[in-house]
């Protein structure tokens, strides 16, 4: 393969890999935003709910956001 070739499989491999992320992002956010809904139902007047398992939802949201932004980044000038 030449050079053409070799760029145009990274510049695919690197979309996959924004793809992915993208998919990553928008599981973890249905699943947090699904909880989220459940629990305003059910703890309307329960300011103290603390849950470890949507914290820890989030927490991967976030991070997944974080590398998708620095993928971005990459992209940009």
């Amino acid at each position: 393969m030449g050079n053409q070739d070799d760029n145009l499989l990274e510049l695919l491999d690197f979309y996959m890999d924004m793809v992915e992320k993208q998919d990553e992002i928008i599981y973890r956010m249905g699943k947090i935003i699904a909880r989220q809904a459940t629990d305003i139902k059910l703890l309307q007047n329960d300011r103290e709910f603390s849950d470890e398992k949507l914290e820890e939802d989030m927490a991967i949201a976030q991070e997944v956001v974080e590398q998708y932004k620095e993928a971005r980044a990459e992209l940009e000038p």
